[in-house]
């Protein structure tokens, strides 16, 4: 780096200082940050989204002295670096699961607002969906600055930039080009957009001279390029402009600056640099060259830029929305001969620089010789530039970032918070919308039902059981009896006497598609008339649960599936008494009981080679059946294949991961992520309600609790997938988000594991 420390001070008392230069005092922002955090990459990490984190984070610094910071750095792939002590927590890139747990660290930290920096290519996932996870989860305004802005991005990216953009209290651009293209490509208006220039140096506008002689380039006509060297900064343009620019300025040189890009020289090496010396050569310009061929630091490069008479961009294509040493030299000064990318001509505009077509030698020829020929009209271009950027100095540009933050802490609203009362108390409304006059239709699109798929008993069994669950509480009401006599005409006719079975299926047009459902609808089934005979508020409804029941209940021996043995057993313990008869009652769990433990012990450490669907309501059959049969080691055993359950449904944090429909076989190291369904978080939920109501070990209203959180975000994305102004719930967690279909099943299960967690929160006053 250059000695600059003297020269500066010499110059700082000789230089013009321009009135726009001189910040004023301002008032005390109102809802000044008292604690804050910037997350992106940082030096030592080479890069320039590093630089710039530090660059902002020391204009914000000295806008705001107060200010407490964090700093969050994300680490490429299988790299660490030694940060400084401002550095308070490191991301690795790929990891999804320190994304969740940093937004959890952030939001118990006091933290008031979060800065974030933002390409695509330093955060992990598809498109940096990554970010997703931690702004998803961050309950305090987000400010995201967006470092790329694509006119043409790919599915991938413009869903996550979509995204971005919803859960953003502001994004700000460093161009209006990139706020056009936000509200073209992402209908993003003014209103979260926001312009704030691309920050720059704050030094005094001085002489080259003093400078080129540091660099041994005094008296040198001196024209400068910045950038990791690669083809499309069009460096050979200049090159090919030199000779004719030479026959005016024999002393003429070409400082290019930067190291090869790294993924150039992986697969070259130096060709491409020493073709531009080959190139050179050829025209007889090569001693006009003047490579610094290494990765050169901020400050260094402010250094160099102070000694060129000119800065050029002949960049090859447009697109690119910015440039922070294009940012760079106007600030301190420079006039600039540049082509027409994005960046450029808006701010070269008014005088500010001058403009040459794409890959046009001799217009780039022109402008070079003219501008170190007269120097009245580089003095010029240089005052104007110097003012132009006023706005982007560090501290101009800190303290515009504040003000954007202080707009939006005032009108943020945090994002809804609901107590664990109001989520196990859901409206109704969604669970009505998918009852019409015949039963619970089985799918939606959207929070639509969808007709085309008619009915089947699995879902309006559920429906069932929910009233009774209901009425016990006394919460049913004048609708939802009418609800569910609907859900228990619907049963009555899917029972098939002649099969012994409940059709399943029935179509929009009431026809029967089935003679007979599987094991697992029928056991469930039985449950709900069990469920009904017994906590119904309506004795028709008792009586006619009772007799239908008693029936069904003398086929039970022929499902044999586990999970419609474990409805049995749990349809059992809620009849005992009114639908079975005591002495049939302990027979019947006795057997299907015994029936699970078989299994379980063929297949240790689980019922089946594989888990699958609603996989906790095993453990929990051979609990209840271990508690009423006073079987304690049956009990034992039921607690023990829950705990191994739930430990595989744990995440990071002890956040609730069911069991995916995607499989999962028990030999495998990895568990398959997604799509997640609200039915494992219900049978979970009940399950670990069974196991504290029967031990009161506080563990399992943990773990209770967490698998119900699951509905209201507690999970991999941060995602609620409950819509609280009307108790719907979508369809599943995918790898890209929610399932936003409402269908019963899902519904039904947020509901079930509503009325399980209100049971809980009543055990605890017991």
């Amino acid at each position: 780096m250059l000695e600059i420390g003297q020269l500066k001070a010499r110059l700082d008392s000789t230089s013009p200082v321009d009135p726009q230069h001189t910040l004023a005092i301002a008032a005390p922002r109102p809802l000044a940050l008292r604690h804050a955090a910037m997350i992106g990459n940082f030096p030592p990490r080479k890069c320039g989204i590093a630089t710039f984190t530090r660059d902002i984070l020391d204009g914000l610094a000295s806008a705001s002295p107060t200010t407490k910071w964090d700093v969050v750095a994300l680490n490429d792939e299988q790299a660490s670096y030694d940060y400084p002590r401002r550095v308070t927590r490191e991301i690795a890139q790929n990891d999804a699961d320190a994304y969740l747990a940093t937004a959890d660290w952030l939001n118990r930290s006091g933290v008031e607002a979060v800065f974030i920096q933002h390409e695509f290519g330093i955060f992990g996932g598809p498109a940096g969906e990554h970010l997703l996870l931690l702004m998803r989860r961050l309950r305090m305004p987000i400010i995201v600055t967006l470092h790329t802005v694509l006119e043409r991005p790919n599915p991938d990216q413009r869903r996550v930039m979509d995204e971005i953009l919803t859960l953003s209290s502001s994004v700000v651009v460093m161009a209006e080009k990139g706020a056009d293209i936000l509200a073209r490509v992402h209908r993003a208006g003014p209103a979260k957009v926001h312009v704030i220039p691309h920050g720059a140096p704050d030094r005094p506008l001085s002489p080259t001279e003093p400078f080129k002689a540091l660099l041994g380039l005094a008296g040198r006509r001196t024209i400068m390029t910045f950038g990791l060297l690669s083809p499309n900064k069009g460096i050979e343009t200049i090159i090919k402009a030199l000779p004719r620019v030479r026959e005016r300025h024999p002393d003429v040189v070409y400082m290019i600056v930067g190291a090869t890009h790294p993924h150039l020289v992986a697969r070259e090496g130096e060709a491409y640099r020493d073709g531009l010396v080959t190139l050179a050569r050829s025209l007889g310009v090569e001693q006009c060259l003047h490579f610094v061929n290494r990765y050169v630091g901020d400050a260094e490069l402010v250094d160099l830029l102070q000694a060129a008479d000119i800065y050029a961009t002949p960049y090859l294509t447009e697109t690119q929305i910015t440039s922070g040493t294009l940012s760079y030299a106007i600030a301190l000064g420079k006039p600039i001969v540049s082509t027409p990318y994005w960046h450029a001509v808006e701010a070269l505009a008014d005088g500010v620089g001058a403009i040459c077509p794409f890959d046009d030698v001799d217009a780039f020829a022109r402008e070079l010789t003219d501008l170190l020929s007269n120097d009245v009209r580089r003095k010029a271009m240089s005052r104007r530039a110097w003012t132009a950027g006023s706005a982007s100095r560090w501290p101009n540009v800190g303290a515009s970032y504040l003000d954007l933050a202080a707009g939006v802490r005032a009108v943020h609203i945090m994002r809804p918070q609901p107590t664990l009362r109001a989520l196990t108390r859901p409206s109704m409304t969604a669970v009505r919308r998918l009852i019409d006059d015949v039963g619970m239709m089985q799918h939606a699109k959207l929070r639509v039902p969808d007709r085309a798929h008619g009915y089947c008993i699995d879902d309006t069994a559920r429906a069932l059981a929910l009233f009774a669950h209901l009425a016990r509480d006394g919460d049913q009401g004048e609708a939802g009896s009418r609800c569910a006599y609907v859900c228990a005409a619907f049963v009555n006719h899917a029972w098939n006497e002649e099969t012994g079975r409940f059709r399943n299926f029935m179509s929009w047009d009431r026809r029967w598609l089935d003679d007979g459902g599987c094991h697992d609808c029928n056991g469930r089934t039985f449950e709900a008339l069990c469920l009904t005979a017994a906590n119904s508020a309506r004795p028709d409804l008792r009586d006619w649960a009772t007799d239908l029941g008693r029936r069904v209940y003398q086929r039970s021996a022929d499902w044999t599936s586990h999970r419609a043995r474990a409805h049995v057993i749990k349809g059992c313990i809620v009849g005992d008494g009114l639908v079975i008869d005591p002495r049939e009652c302990r027979d019947t769990l006795a057997a299907a009981s015994g029936a699970l433990l078989a299994a379980l012990n063929a297949n240790a450490p689980w019922f089946d080679p594989k888990l699958a669907y609603d996989n906790a309501l095993l453990p929990e059959a051979l609990i209840l059946a271990g508690q009423r049969l006073g079987d304690s080691a049956m009990l034992a055993t039921g607690l023990s294949a829950l705990e191994w359950l739930m430990d595989r449904q744990s995440a990071g944090g002890g956040r609730f991961r069911p069991i995916a429909t995607s499989g999962f076989a028990l030999g495998d190291a990895t568990h398959a992520a997604f799509d997640q369904q609200p039915i494992e978080a219900l049978a979970s939920v009940e399950a670990c309600v069974s196991a504290f109501e029967a031990t009161g070990e506080e563990a399992w209203r943990r773990r209770a609790t967490a698998a119900f959180m699951w509905f209201a975000g507690e999970n991999d994305l941060g995602l609620p997938l409950i819509t609280l102004e009307d108790g719907g719930c979508h369809d599943g967690l995918t790898a890209t988000g929610c399932n936003r279909n409402q269908g019963a099943e899902s519904v039904l299960s947020y509901h079930l594991a509503s009325a399980r967690m209100r049971s809980l929160g009543e055990s605890r006053t017991r």
